[in-house]
């Protein structure tokens, strides 16, 4: 009698069921009985639910809130219902007459580490603090499936595929492990899939047992810890944590992946794994990775906007994409479009049409009736409203700048907090500019993390990439000798004061290792060949390259004088 068209009312009854469930005293075969009635409407329940809040704007409109709160209390009953009855049997297990006890108290905890490590998810994907006791939860689970010596056992999952309680534990227990706030919210989905399917390549033991990049205290509420910062006087409780044996097969997805031209590892439920995630994932399990430098408290106001877009049009000093490349000639450019003349198609029968001779007044109707049925009158402030939109600037209008105040600052980058007026297009692993007051320069910068409390406030974390940066339009080269429209790049220039070479930013599609480019400007144009990709999120990607002659100026060169390098001239205007 479930109302199933209405996930929300579906969502309240299941609660409603499971708190009466978690309150009511039974025996454990009939409590594990309800709950596997239930467990198919819980599922598609919550896989309804989670559609229709996820892929929101960082502060969500209000039923999207509602509903991911919703979710989460379904988590918690259900968590709340599979640890009662693990305990239920682990405390009588003569009561269990139908059932194997050892079999059906592993499948309990199982199931409830299966959701602990759910709602850890979800929360990584709202980008909200993990709720007090979620991860003490999850290890005293395992723990006690350990004490029983059940964490070995085969047991079937909630996707039918076999596992353990040791290999469910592991897949939710890495989440804490891979910087998750540094994730889009479909990268989370897709790693988290990945590790459940990968999850025997993983190891868990003491300390005495095995060597591990990762540590984890069972009698904490706290995600791993780089076990060669806690040293070792961990309690009997501790257990390090080995990722070389997937580090190394990650690794080789990886060369497979890059022979194949990157195109992301296809995983068992359909979901594919982006590149840049084998990356990430190698750098989060593979090593140590501490700050570089320290953080200041420093309240500094900056101008912010998000986007290649916006970091493009402020690079190239706040032109269009065809001024800079075409100067004045980009006018005559759209005259000659005929899709932009603003009469390019006299016979077209709709512009030849006039409302005015089409109107037939209706006879009946007194000459008051009819003008007001024919016009359409606008309030005063609606006509400024309109006005003040056409006069405004469409680039501006396009690249909105935000003003925000650091909360700390470092070398390299800033930490700044966000009120509630954040924009939607803010996203970890976005491309920002950003201007320091009183600098005339805009900075470029990545949205490298956020955070967002839960007093409304979010913070958000961008890393430096370069102090300034040259906007170019890209041409690719096509072996068939296609012709495509110039792209929109950004040339971040060397800085040898700390060893970082010439890059070039990308948009995340249509680039690859190996490509010849011409970058082009109005009054320049430079042959380049992408040599190796060396960052890339969802949003862009970060190539080397090294630069081309031309036949024709190797053959102007002047061999008898000294040789300089290819890019002097325009260093020198940097």
């Amino acid at each position: 009698q479930l109302p199933v068209a209405n996930a929300r009312a579906v969502a309240a009854q299941l609660q409603s069921a499971l708190d009466d469930l978690n309150h009511s005293e039974m025996a454990p075969e009939l409590r594990y009985a309800i709950l596997e009635a239930l467990s198919d409407s819980v599922q598609v329940t919550l896989a309804n639910l989670t559609k229709r809040f996820l892929h929101q704007p960082l502060v969500m409109p209000e039923e999207p809130k509602q509903l991911a709160e919703l979710t989460d209390n379904l988590y918690t009953q259900l968590i709340t219902a599979y640890s009662v009855l693990a305990v239920q049997i682990v405390n009588d297990p003569e009561r269990i007459r139908e059932h194997n006890p050892a079999r059906l108290v592993c499948e309990a905890i199982e199931s409830g580490i299966e959701y602990t490590g759910r709602s850890i998810l979800l929360s990584f994907q709202l980008y909200r603090p993990i709720a007090l006791g979620s991860w003490l939860t999850l290890h005293q689970l395992y723990a006690l499936a350990e004490r029983q010596g059940l964490a070995t056992l085969p047991v079937t999952g909630s996707n039918g595929q076999a596992t353990t309680v040791t290999g469910t534990y592991l897949s939710s227990l890495i989440l804490g492990c891979i910087k998750p706030n540094q994730l889009r919210q479909s990268d989370m989905v897709a790693v988290h899939a990945a590790l459940e399917q990968w999850h025997d390549k993983l190891q868990i033991g003491s300390q005495d047992a095995i060597d591990g990049l990762f540590l984890v205290d069972l009698d904490s509420d706290q995600a791993p810890l780089y076990s060669e910062l806690y040293g070792k006087q961990g309690s009997t409780q501790c257990r390090l944590v080995r990722t070389q044996e997937l580090v190394n097969y990650l690794q080789e997805l990886q060369e497979l992946d890059d022979a194949k031209g990157k195109p992301g590892v296809k995983l068992e439920q359909g979901l594919s794994l982006p590149s840049n995630m084998l990356s990430h994932l190698i750098d989060c399990l593979g090593s140590m990775s501490m700050r570089n430098f320290s953080r200041v408290r420093s309240e500094v106001s900056l101008a912010l906007s998000i986007g290649l877009g916006a970091a493009h049009f402020h690079a190239a000093g706040e032109r269009d994409f065809d001024h800079l490349i075409h100067g004045d000639d980009s006018i005559e450019r759209h005259e000659s479009n005929v899709f932009m003349r603003p009469d390019s198609s006299p016979q077209d029968p709709w512009r030849k049409a006039n409302p005015e001779e089409d109107f037939v007044r209706d006879e009946t109707a007194s000459g008051a009736e009819a003008e007001f049925t024919h016009n359409i009158e606008l309030d005063e402030q609606s006509l400024r409203a309109i006005t003040e939109e056409e006069e405004d600037q469409p680039q501006t209008r396009r690249y909105p700048v935000y003003h925000v105040k650091s909360i700390n600052a470092s070398p390299g980058g800033y930490c700044i907090e966000w009120g509630d007026d954040l924009p939607d297009d803010v996203r970890a692993g976005a491309v920002a500019s950003v201007q320091e007051e009183r600098s005339a320069s805009w900075s470029i910068a990545v949205i490298r993390w956020i955070s967002r409390l839960q007093n409304a406030r979010t913070l958000i974390g961008l890393e430096l990439l370069s102090p300034q940066a040259v906007a170019y339009g890209a041409l690719i080269h096509s072996k068939k000798g296609q012709e495509a429209d110039p792209q929109r790049v950004l040339l971040l220039p060397e800085i040898k004061l700390v060893g970082q070479p010439h890059t070039l930013i990308t948009s995340r599609s249509g680039f690859r290792e190996r490509q010849k480019i011409s970058l082009l400007r109005l009054g320049e144009s430079f042959l380049i060949q992408l040599t190796r990709q060396v960052a890339a999120t969802a949003s862009y990607a970060q190539f080397d390259f090294r630069y081309i002659k031309q036949l024709d100026e190797v053959v102007a060169e002047d061999k008898s004088g000294p040789l300089g390098a290819a890019y002097d001239s325009l260093w020198s205007n940097i």
